[in-house]
């Protein structure tokens, strides 16, 4: 129930509340208020990307725009039948949770997707609405949606990327001013992160650089770079998992069978070509969708594990649904994005519960509220009123407080669901609304704690064996074309997964503790000079990648010999390069 810290969101809420409010003021002076309702389903898109760089926003909300339309088509043109539109809920639920977690979207993901496509069948179904007025409409809150986040930055187009260098230069100065050893270690990460940030917002900006922005950049580089050269080897215990393999100011003990061995980080001038790299990778993919979709959707990774989840609990969702209510549900569409809502955006199992009761708890609250304003019945401009002032608050609280937030968003739904018309008995139509939120949350919870628990120990395993893999060619020198992952990408996503993997309780787990002995001999190999050694290596890596490591869907009881070697290997690698 606190208020957690949050950036500033002031901004972002009077857009929201902007678009809102002239999609609807706009049809209402016309005399047609019903026609403004329908546009709210696209000025959602307003809330994508809200602080990105100018190219990657003008990008990021067109698609989600486009997303939007496409979706309240589909759910337009399925009114007709339950049954096509709980099988294409299902399956536009699970390929937009996909694709909005291998494209790194971000909040709020592909929630808006599946609730605009139920809102639409909704509207078809039980209003009478034209199927091809909903998806026109939407195209016309899309494009208004668009044109209020593009239109913030006409005045300074390169806010976004002075912030970010900004933000940049404040974390290197902090670290800078810190001494080496292990309480560093999070000022360093704070400072790598926000350098990276600080790139990729300079490289989705505006098309051209600038000079101002491009010096600030270098100077916090070599700030940086500076403050790594004074790090000093600080081991910590095994049991620590909050170890980064980027980090120069800590060690990191590697377990094994015959106990434990200590592995030396690598010099601050090897650490700085490999971060160099990894920005340098980082760059490709920035603005290429081709790259991003091919690095996301690797196979097996998170997205088609959280896919696969979202899928399993919204098909189950829909069949206890009808199985209690019947089958003749035109508000199916409640309990299919309260399903997906829980599990579309992936993360710790812990994280995801969490965010499953504040929306829990956030609806039933939120239906409360909703119950109040029927007894008010508010109409005309005092809708329009009501409307823009609950999206300006949700904006402002989303990130402090997701339950406070929800509260908000139930009967905003729920308004623009229902064409603004007060139901003639509210009493039930919140019953029914708690009964499909009920049943959303507990199967999506259900779901989340039985289905897929060996997903993330899958996804380090698949991705460990593309990093020995690539170990193996970067070891012999093979030529990479453009679009082929190099070594730098496979470690950054074998950091991400086990990362992952951690959060989710199973840091001491065979495959985490592989993963980040690979992950280190890899930082090691990409920063070290000595290329005759990494040559040499070669033959060991070729064969290490070809071994029959386990596959992570099943728990190992022994320690698996291919593990044991892997180790051993990264071991070696570390006395002999660094």
């Amino acid at each position: 129930m606190t208020l957690a810290p949050s950036p500033p969101r002031l901004r972002n809420a009077i857009k929201a509340g902007l678009t809102v409010l002239l999609c609807l003021s706009v049809p209402t002076l016309l005399g047609r208020p019903d026609l403004g309702l329908l546009t709210v389903t696209g000025t959602f898109a307003v809330l994508y990307a809200p602080a990105a760089p100018l190219r990657r926003r003008a990008v990021t909300v067109a698609g989600i725009g486009l997303g939007l339309i496409g979706a309240t088509a589909l759910g337009a043109f399925t009114a007709g039948s339950v049954a096509f539109f709980a099988v294409s809920a299902i399956l536009l639920a699970m390929v937009t949770a996909g694709l909005c977690l291998a494209l790194r979207v971000g909040p709020p993901g592909s929630y808006f997707l599946v609730l605009c496509a139920g809102i639409a069948f909704l509207l078809v179904g039980e209003h009478g609405t034209a199927p091809w007025l909903v998806p026109a409409m939407t195209a016309v809150g899309a494009t208004v949606a668009w044109a209020v986040t593009m239109a913030e930055l006409i005045p300074d187009p390169r806010r976004p990327e002075r912030l970010a260098v900004k933000a940049a230069a404040d974390a290197v100065t902090a670290y800078a001013a810190s001494e080496p050893g292990p309480d560093g270690r999070p000022l360093h990460r704070a400072a790598a992160y926000a350098l990276a940030s600080a790139e990729e917002a300079v490289a989705e900006g505006m098309w051209t650089a600038d000079r101002s922005l491009a010096a600030a950049l270098e100077g916090a580089h070599r700030e940086y770079a500076e403050r790594s050269a004074r790090a000093k080897l600080h081991v910590v215990p095994g049991e620590e998992l909050g170890w980064d393999p980027r980090n120069p100011d800590a060690g990191r003990w590697i377990e094994d069978d015959a106990g434990h061995a200590d592995v030396e980080m690598p010099t601050a001038e090897a650490a700085g070509r490999v971060e160099n790299a990894l920005s340098d990778d980082e760059l490709r993919s920035t603005g290429s969708l081709r790259r991003r979709l091919a690095d996301g959707l690797r196979w097996p990774g998170e997205p088609w594990s959280v896919a696969l989840s979202v899928g399993v609990a919204t098909a189950i969702s829909i069949l206890v649904l009808l199985a209690i209510s019947g089958p003749d549900q035109p508000h199916l569409y409640w309990v299919v994005a309260f399903s997906a809502l829980v599990l579309h955006q992936g993360g710790p199992r812990v994280a995801r519960t969490h965010r499953a009761l504040h929306r829990l708890t956030g609806t039933v609250l939120g239906l409360g509220l909703f119950l109040l304003l029927t007894l008010v019945h508010p109409s005309g401009w005092w809708l329009i009123v009501l409307i823009v002032t609950l999206q300006f608050a949700i904006e402002l609280l989303v990130t402090r407080n997701y339950g406070l937030a929800v509260t908000l968003i139930t009967p905003l739904a729920l308004l623009v669901a229902t064409g603004g018309q007060m139901p003639e008995d509210p009493l039930a139509l919140t019953g029914e609304r708690l009964l499909d939120t009920v049943i959303g949350v507990v199967v999506a919870i259900v779901v989340l704690w039985t289905l897929g628990r060996r997903a993330p120990h899958r996804a380090v395993r698949g991705d460990t064996r593309r990093a020995l893999a690539e170990l193996a060619e970067f070891a012999r020198g093979d030529a990479q074309t453009p679009t082929e992952p190099t070594l730098a990408s496979v470690l950054r996503d074998l950091n991400t997964s086990t990362t992952l993997l951690i959060a989710d309780g199973h840091g001491d787990s065979a495959e985490a503790r592989t993963a980040e002995a690979v992950t280190y001999a890899g930082y090691l190999m990409l920063g070290t000079l000595d290329r005759q050694t990494v040559r040499m290596s070669a033959p060991r890596w070729v064969a290490l990648a070809s071994a029959e490591l386990p596959s992570g869907v099943r728990s190992v009881g022994a320690e698996h010999p291919a593990d044991v070697a892997i180790r051993r290997e990264c071991r070696r690698a570390g006395a002999a390069i660094d």
